[in-house]
């Protein structure tokens, strides 16, 4: 064996934890969840005839609030939790941090674009998330005007996608070409220690 294969097999053999916290796995599967339903709703009974966006809407944003209230506790968990660490390389260490960067990112802008792009129709009353608060109304941006906002979210919606889609295609690979554990470690279960020797 290599000298780096032995450093790294150390490194591994060091952690005792190869499973992300649970917290971490339980909120990963919360924003699966809530996305899962955010995207069903928005394909299906919103684009309905007539009234169905409008009667549909609250549920969608208070789906939305939900997974950026998850997505920031996750983002602050995460800062306080370890790593599993695996005998990986630099950049494929480097390209998967910028990905999930990335995709936090996405998944912000099509919140914040949503909110932005919100405004009641006419003699309607605002949205009530919860069926309690109502939505506050964005502020307006110069030029840009809530369509032009709604606009962008509809379009990031789709590169989202296109992102969680490489997200699952990546999950499997590790699962079934690779078999590194890289999924087992973000599914519930008894976590695993490095084999020594």
């Amino acid at each position: 064996m290599h000298i780096v294969e032995k450093c790294r097999a150390a490194k591994v053999s060091g952690n005792p934890r190869l499973h992300w916290h649970f917290g971490i796995r339980l909120l990963h599967w919360l924003t699966v969840a809530a996305l899962a339903a955010q995207i069903a709703i928005a394909f299906g009974p919103m684009r309905g005839p007539g009234m169905a966006m409008m009667n549909w809407l609250p549920l969608h944003m208070s789906i939305g609030v939900t997974i950026l209230a998850i997505i920031v506790l996750r983002l602050c968990w995460r800062s306080f939790t370890q790593v599993p660490v695996r005998p990986t390389s630099r950049f494929v260490r480097f390209a998967t941090a910028f990905f999930h960067m990335l995709l936090y990112v996405t998944i912000l802008a099509v919140l914040i674009t949503g909110w932005l792009g919100y405004r009641p129709m006419p003699f309607m009353p605002p949205a009530r998330l919860f069926g309690n608060l109502p939505v506050p109304l964005a502020p307006s941006f110069g030029p840009l005007s809530a369509r032009a906002f709604a606009f962008v979210h509809q379009k990031l919606v789709w590169i989202m996608l296109g992102l969680v889609g490489i997200h699952i295609l990546a999950a499997v690979w590790h699962l079934v070409l690779l078999g590194d554990g890289v999924m087992r470690s973000m599914v519930f279960g008894r976590a695993k220690t490095a084999p020594r020797g």
